[in-house]
């Protein structure tokens, strides 16, 4: 009698299982929201705080601030950073700013550039790019980033 009931179980339980298995193993991909006054180009999981990187602006300020939430966990905080962007064969340094980030122990690194910096351009054109904040080096891919309307969006009027 227990016998049936768990193979019951176990029958009913276990494409409960792997939908559950499905949903944590979503990948991150793009997109494109504004918010009121703010616009934001995500690379994470929808509708979850796994973000790699974002871009983001005041709506019309002419700026863009790039957010990395996990730049490395050696890095001090509250401390100027250089920020080394590669992008095909270009390569950027920016001015970086760091922050706790309390909810992974780890450091945020964020920069920011005008919308006329030539990086935006080369992000377009490019299927990945990558961050290299001392010692760690991420890769970022670039296909379904809309980097045309944020830079619409965040570009002064």
């Amino acid at each position: 009698m227990w016998g049936c009931r768990l193979k019951t179980a176990a029958a009913l339980g276990f494409p409960l299982l792997i939908s559950a298995s499905a949903a944590l193993a979503q990948e991150r991909e793009w997109s494109f929201d504004t918010g009121g006054e703010d616009a934001y180009l995500v690379f994470g999981v929808p509708e979850t705080d796994d973000v790699g990187v974002s871009f983001w602006c005041a709506v019309g300020t002419g700026e863009i601030r790039i957010f990395l939430p996990e730049a490395g966990e050696k890095l001090a905080s509250d401390k100027p950073v250089k920020v080394d962007i590669g992008v095909g064969a270009d390569h950027f340094t920016l001015d970086g700013t760091t922050a706790p980030n309390a909810e992974s122990g780890s450091t945020s690194t964020e920069v920011h550039i005008e919308t006329s910096n030539p990086l935006v351009p080369a992000l377009s054109a490019a299927d990945r790019f990558t961050v290299k904040i001392g010692k760690e080096e991420s890769v970022f891919p670039l296909e379904g980033a809309d980097f045309d309307s944020l830079l619409r969006v965040c570009s002064r009027s």
